[in-house]
């Protein structure tokens, strides 16, 4: 009987580290505060590790941010998700970056930190992922901020 518990005890133990990646690569887009787009790429590393790519901007200015995140199930279809990574990007003339005449062309960058939960569908391949993002600003001035994001992703299995 104490044999049957222990491992009993043993594979619940296990099984709630284990991890149900519902698709391999996912792609779409990512939107959200403070009003930017972005081309969105989420890939599995295997077990719980993914990265995250987004590549955005407009007329006057172009970001890339890099993300490596951990991914837990909570039910089917369902995970939630944290990481860590970095932001970079540029603006030029008439972008008003930082909401300031002064700052005419330039880059940025930064840490950044994530936190979401995901949704993908075992019906159709689609991928809806909701997060929020703070960030320390590193240049060319120091400074915290706070987003969030709404993803559209088609996931590939």
């Amino acid at each position: 009987m104490k044999k049957g518990l222990l491992i009993l005890s043993m594979a619940l133990l296990v099984s709630g580290f284990a991890f149900n990646q519902n698709y391999k690569t996912a792609i779409g887009f990512k939107g959200g505060f403070p009003g930017f787009g972005a081309l969105n790429l989420k890939h599995s590393l295997g077990g719980a590790s993914a990265i995250e790519v987004s590549v955005g901007g407009g007329r006057n200015h172009l970001w890339l941010q890099g993300l490596y995140e951990i991914n837990k199930d909570i039910s089917s279809g369902f995970n939630w998700y944290y990481g860590v990574g970095a932001d970079l990007g540029t603006w030029s003339k008439n972008y008003n970056y930082k909401w300031r005449d002064d700052y005419y062309n330039g880059f940025y960058g930064g840490l950044d930190g994530v936190l979401g939960i995901e949704y993908t569908f075992n019906e159709i391949p689609i991928n809806l992922a909701l997060d929020v993002n703070p960030t320390i600003r590193l240049f060319p001035y120091v400074g915290f901020g706070m987003y969030g994001n709404f993803a559209v992703r088609f996931a590939i299995k």
